[in-house]
């Protein structure tokens, strides 16, 4: 069961960075098209790199009738947060706010978590979570940026997109009795496409075919590297550790989306970033890990 964890924990910290890669991929496509035809390719690319997947490890795509409340949650979720995560991006202050909310989806899924769950955190989970939140606020240089900019029109799109995250992960670890992880990853995307095609068919797709190689690679990156690996690791996590074990790691995102913008977009880093990073894996330790015993991983008596 430890090795078991242990190895959930190490693919957690890869999907993490890759989520945190996605970040710079995302402010690249960000305004280059409507959202939602950006969102639709995004979520079809998804299903379509699942379907050999879910083939070769599940060999059927059939449901159940109650799985399928789960996966259309889960695509309502799914389009929901994506579709705020890049308004978010176009309209907001995306290097502040973007770290910002990735800091409270974590805090997010734990709250609500613990209220349908009544479940009473102990000091070290109260202390992870604070300590993950300073190092949010450390990396943003939060002294720095005035409550006018946090409440941008664009930054409440952000800190929607973390609660809609919340609803997300508690979907993905209750579905776990009635569908295979890939199966409804898979699924979740199909209906996300669905969904996104609606008002993706109202707008102008004049210019999408003439976008240049680097737009269509990013939008392979968000969608096999970041959601059909990374977002189906942290799933099956979600699933094996509770949705609160799972939701600790995304205090990784940030550090990682912070370098990404280094690598990629050119942004300079300071030591902020280093210390508040630090914090931020301190809070993953602290959420997780118990000195004799890994214990109270998750929410759910189901979840172990």
């Amino acid at each position: 069961m430890i090795r078991s964890r242990l190895f959930f924990y190490f693919m957690l910290t890869l999907a993490m960075m890759t989520w945190g890669v996605s970040w710079a991929s995302g402010k690249f496509l960000a305004g280059r098209e409507a959202p939602e035809i950006l969102l639709f390719f995004r979520f079809l690319f998804t299903f379509i790199s699942l379907i050999p997947l879910v083939y070769i490890f599940e060999k059927n795509f059939k449901l159940n009738k109650n799985a399928i409340k789960f996966i259309v949650l889960g695509g309502i979720f799914m389009s929901g947060y994506n579709y705020l995560f890049f308004m978010g991006l176009h309209n907001g202050l995306a290097g502040a706010g973007g770290v910002l909310v990735t800091t409270m989806n974590p805090v997010l899924t734990f709250i609500i978590a613990s209220g349908i769950n009544r479940y009473k955190p102990v000091k070290k989970e109260i202390a992870g979570l604070l300590i993950g939140i300073a190092g949010g606020m450390i990396m943003i240089h939060i002294w720095q940026v005035s409550w006018a900019d946090l409440i941008h029109s664009g930054n409440l799109y952000l800190l929607g997109a973390s609660f809609t995250w919340a609803f997300m992960t508690l979907t993905s670890q209750y579905s776990g009795k009635s569908i295979p992880i890939l199966k409804f990853t898979m699924y979740v995307h199909a209906v996300a496409a669905a969904i996104s095609f609606i008002p993706a068919s109202t707008s102008s797709w004049s210019t999408v075919f003439n976008q240049p190689s680097f737009f269509w690679w990013n939008i392979l990156y968000l969608s096999i590297i970041s959601t059909s690996f990374g977002t189906t690791i942290y799933f099956a996590a979600s699933r094996s550790l509770g949705s609160k074990a799972a939701s600790s790691f995304i205090f990784i995102v940030p550090l990682t989306a912070l370098f990404s913008g280094v690598i990629f977009l050119k942004e300079t880093p300071g030591l902020y970033i280093i210390f508040g990073g630090a914090l931020s894996l301190t809070a993953v330790y602290l959420l997780n890990f118990k000195k004799d015993k890994i214990k109270g991983l998750s929410l759910s008596p189901n979840a172990e």
